[in-house]
């Protein structure tokens, strides 16, 4: 296919801008051949269709372009004459311009052709995606998956504006309609927009110091012993959670010591609590575990990959979908402490998954 931008003068609203390309060809001709009759035939018009173009021209600009006398042919009067010589000038500054955006637009046609190869993922961190990432790395079709690892909302609005094909949020079945999760959410995970690839379940707690490990039990030990907490950043899915699970406890945000004292990953809370900067957090078993830290589980999410809508039947989807239906990234998956496989898995719609759903696909 080839694509071709051309330049036509336009004077009025309701002009027809390749007719009104036709007049200059038309005082070219007549400048060469001293004819309209034989201008016309060159430009590829009927004598009358062309002395119809140059009279509605100089009707609309007033002046006079052809100079015509019985038996002595045609030629351009001085404004004439200044009226080709003003556009070719105006083409020599203009087309040079003209060809490299085309070119331009051609060379971004051909790499949109190309199939993806290069993904771009922006998100909540997990080591399952660690996982992925490597896997897909070494698949032959040459899939590369660039993260950056941010919180939940930050990671969806990249997806959203188009810095990123995969964003990566997790969501636990507590977090149903008019959750904090489901309000912060839902704009970014509308049905009509958005599909989903569930990951992996995961295991969600309180990652605690050994020296507190006999004393915090649950949830509402943290207020009882005062111990100091380590959080996550407002715009991250944990974060969400944990205070879903305060209110869900009867617990305040003020009775927690060090509420307001946020880290920036599920890792970094570890290895705070690990350092002795904080003596109990909320992340995932697999840190905790990583760290030599005691664990006491509280709750299980699933960790999900969302892309645009539009995206559903590229190439590197497929890919995607096949490699986390290989029961060797699967097993390596579940392989992480408290990791474990979902029951619905494939591309699913968001009212298909999301906890704050109905089972009539209603919010």
């Amino acid at each position: 296919m080839t694509f071709q931008f051309e330049l036509f003068p336009v004077v009025s609203a309701d002009d027809n801008p390749r007719a009104n390309g036709k007049v200059f060809l038309l005082l070219q001709a007549v400048r060469e051949t001293g004819s309209l009759h034989r201008a016309a035939a060159k430009v590829g018009l009927s004598y009358r269709h062309a002395w119809g173009v140059m009279r509605d021209w100089e009707a609309l600009l007033g002046r006079s372009m052809l100079d015509m006398e019985r038996g002595r042919g045609a030629s351009l009067t001085r404004f004439g004459e200044r009226l080709l010589r003003a556009e070719g000038k105006l083409r020599e500054a203009v087309d040079p311009a003209v060809r490299k955006a085309l070119a331009e637009f051609a060379a971004e046609l051909d790499d949109a052709a190309r199939p993806q190869t290069r993904i771009h993922f922006s998100g909540s961190h997990d080591p399952a995606m660690e996982v992925l990432a490597g896997a897909l790395n070494e698949q032959p079709e040459g899939l590369q998956l660039d993260t950056v690892f941010c919180g939940s909302v930050e990671g969806l609005i990249c997806l959203h504006e188009r810095q990123a094909e995969l964003a990566g949020f997790y969501v636990a079945p507590i977090q149903t309609a008019g959750s904090v999760a489901h309000v912060t959410l839902r704009k970014w995970l509308r049905p009509s927009a958005v599909r989903l690839i569930p990951v992996a379940s995961r295991e969600q707690g309180l990652i605690v110091a050994p020296s507190r490990a006999r004393e915090i039990r649950e949830l509402r030990d943290l207020v009882r012993t005062q111990a100091r907490f380590v959080n996550r950043q407002r715009s991250s899915g944990t974060r969400l959670l944990f205070d879903q699970l305060l209110a869900a406890h009867g617990l305040y945000a003020d009775q927690v010591v060090g509420y307001d004292e946020p880290e920036f990953s599920n890792e970094k809370v570890a290895e705070a609590v690990h350092a002795g900067r904080a003596e109990v957090g909320f992340g995932l078993r697999v840190n905790a575990e990583a760290h030599g830290l005691a664990f006491v589980p509280l709750t299980r999410e699933v960790y999900y990959l969302a892309l645009r809508k539009a995206d559903q039947f590229a190439p590197w989807v497929h890919a995607l979908l096949a490699l986390l239906a290989d029961p060797a990234i699967a097993a390596r998956i579940t392989a992480l402490p408290g990791y474990a496989l979902v029951e619905q898995r494939g591309l699913l719609a968001p009212e298909q998954v999301l906890p704050w759903y109905g089972v009539d696909g209603r919010e």
